[in-house]
């Protein structure tokens, strides 16, 4: 029988550029060759985690090729190769078409992409959509079922996207478990579903999830993959535990602002990733400060090693 070829833990990574508007290459770099040496097993970028729909589509191509670079120089020395997910989607069709081809040309293992954006579309043209999309390269397609775009993505509907030959997974970001439980019993043995919500990660597993995409991975890789680990060896208490712990950063996050505080949290772990991307908010001095304070409240370089 068919395995999904994508499950495991994979960071959603930020997108490192400067006030200039410039990639920040050397901090991506780090960033990317850090996480390479945990138990991961590949990344996520252009994501909403890494604010794609509000860069370039050049600065966009360029941070995936530095990713790319990166994973594959650190190859030559690693027993397995990371996989690596390119978020394609964009505003703009041709963008979009434009973002899959340069991802399928050097090397992405998939590209992703969330539904059109600001209009109403009916399900049949959300699946139009991404068969579409699915029909660009021929790198698998991994559909990406945001919260934030309002669509349900009922089980019937992943059913026809599943029947379409490139695409072959479904990041599902929200609660509705009943219906990721739903999805997992129609899908094809080799169809990938991955959770996307951090702090629901073991409950998306025990819906059927065969991993998991999320933005406080890159600064707690360690600790979800221990949590996948315990999951997959069938100790759930283990799993609770480490969802519980993973639990107390998430909220800290939330209290604050969750894309700038992961930014501001990887930066005091010694990569300078810079800030949000306007007109995504950024923490001021004072703000960055009550965060950092409330996070060594709950002990987060320990939680964080």
């Amino acid at each position: 029988m068919n395995q999904p070829q994508f499950s495991g833990i994979y960071p959603a990574i930020v997108s490192p550029v400067g006030d200039d508007g410039k990639v920040l290459e050397v901090p991506l770099r780090k960033m990317v060759a850090h996480l390479a040496h945990t138990p991961i097993q590949g990344v996520y970028v252009g994501g909403g985690t890494g604010e794609g729909v509000l860069l370039p589509v050049s600065v966009r191509k360029r941070i995936l090729e530095i990713v790319i670079d990166e994973l594959s120089n650190m190859q030559q020395s690693r027993d397995r190769k990371l996989q690596v997910i390119a978020h394609i989607g964009a505003a703009e069709a041709q963008n979009t078409e434009d973002l899959a081809f340069h991802a399928a040309t050097i090397g992405s293992d998939a590209i992703s992409a969330i539904p059109p954006m600001y209009y109403q579309y009916g399900r049949q043209r959300i699946c139009s959509y991404y068969r579409w999309i699915s029909e660009l390269t021929d790198v698998p397609l991994i559909v990406y079922a945001a919260a934030q775009s309002s669509i349900q993505f009922s089980s019937d509907m992943v059913q026809e996207l599943a029947s379409y030959p490139l695409i072959k997974g479904l990041k599902f970001t929200g609660y509705n478990f009943f219906e990721l439980l739903e999805i997992s019993q129609i899908i094809p043995s080799d169809f990938s579903l991955l959770n996307g919500g951090d702090e629901v990660l073991l409950f998306g597993l025990l819906a059927g999830a065969h991993g998991g995409i999320g933005a406080t991975y890159s600064v707690m890789p360690n600790r979800f993959c221990s949590l996948y680990q315990s999951y997959l060896s069938g100790d759930f208490e283990a799993a609770r535990e480490q969802q519980i712990v993973i639990n107390k950063v998430i909220r800290t996050l939330i209290s604050h602002q969750v894309i700038d505080g992961v930014k501001c949290m990887l930066t005091h772990l010694g990569f300078p990733v810079g800030h949000s991307v306007f007109p995504n908010e950024s923490l001021g001095d004072d703000q960055e400060r009550k965060l950092l304070k409330d996070l060594e409240a709950i002990g987060w370089r320990e939680i964080c090693k």
